[in-house]
């Protein structure tokens, strides 16, 4: 007589593996209207930032360098 409680399927174990590879992506950042403000300023006197630049505004407004970097490049 088989017992047929140790077999796992496929299907039971979610055979499906492409959607654990995928990276999940961050949740959008909403920035402040004060943020959105002083970026606009910011990009409308300067078009490209540097590092030093982007670092010195994201520290003044409470974001990454990332999340300043994203917004300047929409």
């Amino acid at each position: 007589v088989k017992d047929d409680s140790d077999d796992v399927s496929s299907k039971s174990c979610g055979g499906d593996s492409s959607g654990l590879a995928k990276k999940q992506r961050k949740a959008r950042t909403a920035f402040t209207d004060h943020q959105l403000q002083t970026l606009e300023k910011s990009f409308e006197r300067q078009k490209y930032l540097s590092v030093q630049d982007r670092m010195e505004l994201a520290a003044k407004l409470g974001l990454t360098d990332t999340q300043v970097l994203v917004a300047y490049n929409r």
